[in-house]
């Protein structure tokens, strides 16, 4: 495995378990450990996965280059939701939504990337606590850019350009829109292109009042009818519909499964071996993230915590790739170093290659020019652009009589 690595959180309940950016720049790189299949599987998918580690503060962007497995990491502050398509990625975190262009292939430091996410646009929403985000979806017949949970103010919202975010929907046991985080709703779904499901970790109106419940507190609504389609689960998160079936995590019981009203609501398919949150398709697999409990009594107050220990399972943070046609777990990753959570991950097919300078790396900034079709005439049409991350070299001098010119390295070395 090849790890490229910008050097660079731990969240109990607030605003106090993210570590600032400037310590996450100073700590050491995670190690990845993938198990024995799982580079051939990813490099079958044709694309490539992201992941945000809140805690961390990270983004990381995991994809193989013939045959082995690339790390790409970046500190973009408390990452946490996130969204993929061919043009863009948007990451979430806590106070913030980043928008990042895909500006297209190029070459950095030697090396050929089929897309390069430049960050072109920030958002700063306030207390909000973002979790999931979805973009270019349709919510009440009104189509947005970008949706998202404000777990904070227990509500589903959207950007705007003069408030720090518009309210779109709350639950309608909640009372007041304030930045309590009376029911942790943290998970949305979309279905055919409309934001369609919302997970909650407790029907409460009340500050932090969802956490007497976690355990068993949970449900799920669907935001069309209003109805409460699964209840009595733990803290779920992720809602996703695909193959036909709403898919989530119940994530504080540490299971995977589907919600199926004809057979009582929630019908668990895997177990997971920690706290699970993140989760994406690929054809016939789901690739779930996981999260190590805090170790504090709120993570040892979840019923996995329990679980975990009766099994002598080691709880760990990474990725686990369960087949939805046997329920088997048959890939991993395992991520060690400070990264000890994930909240999300997602799949981006047929870029096999991507780059990301994040916040850092000015001098690329300098360099790298996306612009669209235009009559005026201009040097990068049709052009791989050849870029760097740091300035080269000083030209050495060559003393008189010695053979070479002086020149700067070339880009590969």
């Amino acid at each position: 495995m090849v790890s490229e690595v910008e050097n660079p959180a731990h969240k109990t309940t607030g605003a106090e378990n993210s570590i600032p950016v400037a310590t996450q720049d100073k700590m050491e790189p995670p190690q990845f450990l993938p198990s024995p299949g799982f580079s051939e599987w990813l490099e079958g998918t044709g694309g490539s996965l992201m992941l945000s580690t809140y805690q961390s503060g990270r983004l990381i962007f995991l994809y193989m280059v013939e045959g082995r497995l690339h790390v790409l990491d970046r500190v973009v502050g408390t990452a946490m939701g996130l969204a993929v398509d061919d043009d863009k990625l948007w990451v979430g975190n806590r106070e913030q939504i980043w928008k990042f262009a895909n500006t297209g292939p190029a070459v950095v430091d030697g090396r050929g990337y089929g897309a390069v996410y430049m960050p072109r646009k920030g958002y700063f929403v306030g207390p909000c606590d973002v979790h999931d985000i979805i973009a270019d979806v349709t919510f009440m017949g009104e189509r947005h850019d970008l949706v998202f949970a404000s777990t904070s103010f227990s509500c589903i919202a959207t950007l705007d350009e003069q408030h720090s975010f518009r309210p779109l929907w709350m639950p309608d046991f909640v009372s007041v829109l304030n930045a309590e985080d009376r029911c942790h709703l943290n998970g949305i779904g979309a279905r055919d292109g409309r934001v369609a499901y919302a997970t909650l970790c407790g029907r409460q109106d009340e500050a932090l009042g969802w956490q007497a419940i976690r355990n068993g507190g949970g449900l799920v609504i669907d935001l069309d009818s209003g109805d409460v389609v699964a209840d009595g689960l733990s803290m779920p998160h992720s809602p996703r519909w695909h193959h036909d079936r709403l898919w989530l995590l119940n994530s504080a019981a540490g299971e995977f499964g589907y919600i199926d009203p004809n057979r009582g609501g929630f019908v668990p398919v895997a177990d997971c071996l920690g706290f699970a949150r993140g989760l994406t398709f690929v054809g016939d697999y789901a690739v779930i993230g996981l999260s190590q409990l805090r170790p504090n009594s709120f993570g040892k107050g979840m019923a996995l915590h329990d679980k975990l220990a009766v099994g002598h399972i080691q709880q760990r943070c990474g990725l686990q790739i369960i087949d939805l046609r046997t329920g088997r777990n048959v890939h991993w990753l395992t991520i060690a170093g400070p990264v000890t959570e994930l909240y999300d991950v997602a799949f981006k097919p047929g870029i096999q290659r991507p780059y990301c300078p994040g916040f850092r790396e000015p001098y690329m900034h300098q360099q790298r020019v996306h612009l669209p079709e235009t009559r005026f005439e201009h040097p990068y049409r049709g052009k791989l652009q050849m870029l760097r991350t740091r300035p080269p070299e000083p030209a050495q001098q060559v003393p008189a009589g010695t053979e070479g010119n002086g020149a700067a390295p070339p880009l590969d070395e």
